[in-house]
């Protein structure tokens, strides 16, 4: 209750910074007027120090007074979505094009207020914490490469992140999972080369969207016969484009879509198999196909013993255990794949703004009760002291 008291005095100021970040978005990388408030705020709670690895990427290092200990992670996102904003809000965006559909405002601003806790309670735990804010989280390969890659991070042990969901009630509850919580993200391009010819005469030339047809509906047969009905892979082939006139055979066609699985296992299987897939209907059409799988993010897996430990420190009327994994991809999943640490990514019931209904992450009327932010901001901090007291 302390805890939820000291997050409810900072809430004023709190939603004041998120509905400055609300009405300022800022795309990607080029998170600058963003990144130049975190720092100001993180410079007047007077955290140790303040790091800036990669583009606009910023640390704030927290150390307890009770001596050296282990370290903790914090990530938050920073950048908003090339969305064209619908809420009718007071502190709409002002940068038209450009919204905070993915809450990564509130994002933000718990952390900054997380920070501002956990400077005014050094005495109370040993070790660091580190709360770090992430630019391009929305732009493959992610802003969270860079941050690893920097060695800024490399004395974390273990690695905490909340992403808020727009929920039509149960505002503060969180949302808990263990293993799987979020997919892998990587995109498929195909082109197939063929021969044009006149339509009437097909045995002399080799058709690129016959090729392109059959390469696809073969897509689809590796979920239902070579990934195990336990697991679940997504394979959508997006565009299809190709052919220049209804009478003239194509001599060129290209598809592009998206490959999602919950397990490298699944996504190890499906990637093997487009190429399999590629070179067999390359054999029987005589055309050329050349076939890419650049890999995104990886699938986000909670790690069981940190799951249990935050089911251990939280009121179990504080949170709930997911039924099923969310199909949106993070990130936030390096954190843990790249580094060999623990990491736990957890949901956030964050309602909707009062008078409109509950819509969906990445929608132009996409709102949050800001509320919502006093109980992900006291969850983080009371896991974090937990963790570091362990």
């Amino acid at each position: 209750m302390e805890l939820f008291n000291k997050t409810n005095e900072i809430l004023e100021d709190i939603v004041k910074i998120r509905r400055n970040l609300h009405k300022n978005p800022e795309l990607g990388y080029e998170v600058i007027q963003t990144s130049t408030l975190v720092k100001s705020e993180l410079s007047i709670y007077g955290v140790d120090e303040i790091l800036c690895p990669g583009k606009n990427a910023v640390i704030g290092v927290i150390k307890g007074k009770k001596g050296a200990g282990k370290c903790i992670g914090l990530r938050c996102d920073m950048d908003a979505l090339p969305v064209v904003e619908n809420t009718g809000l007071s502190f709409c965006s002002v940068n038209r094009g450009i919204m905070h559909a993915c809450g990564h405002d509130l994002h933000t601003a718990m952390m900054l207020g997380i920070a501002k806790i956990l400077c005014d309670m050094r005495d109370q735990f040993s070790g660091a914490v580190k709360v770090i804010f992430e630019p391009g989280e929305e732009t493959q390969p992610g802003g969270a490469l860079g941050i690893i890659e920097s060695s800024r991070i490399d004395d974390v042990d273990a690695f905490l992140a909340t992403h808020v969901i727009p929920t039509e009630s149960d505002v503060g509850l969180i949302g808990l999972k263990k293993g799987s919580v979020t997919t892998s993200a990587d995109e498929v391009r195909i082109t197939i080369h063929g021969k044009s010819g006149h339509g009437s005469q097909p045995q002399n030339a080799n058709d690129a969207i016959l090729a392109a047809s059959q390469v696809n509906v073969l897509l689809q047969q590796i979920q239902a016969r070579n990934i195990s009905p336990l697991d679940t892979c997504i394979l959508s082939m997006n565009t299809i484009q190709g052919g220049a006139a209804v009478n003239i055979i194509a001599d060129e066609c290209t598809m592009a879509g998206a490959l999602r699985a919950y397990t490298q296992e699944a996504r190890t299987t499906a990637t093997e198999k487009i190429y399999d897939i590629c070179k067999g209907v390359q054999m029987l059409s005589g055309c050329s196909i050349d076939a890419d799988v650049k890999l995104g993010y990886d699938a986000c897996c909670n790690d069981e013993a940190l799951v249990d430990l935050i089911m251990d420190t939280l009121d179990e009327n504080n949170y709930y255990l997911l039924k099923e994994p969310m199909a949106f991809s993070e990130d936030y999943s390096f954190f843990g794949t790249k580094t060999g640490k623990p990491a736990v990514l957890m949901f956030l019931n964050a309602g909707h703004a009062p008078g409109m209904k509950a819509s969906v992450l990445h929608s132009p009327d996409c709102t949050f009760n800001e509320d919502a932010m006093q109980y992900g901001m006291a969850a983080m901090i009371k896991i974090a002291l937990a963790f570091l007291k362990k």
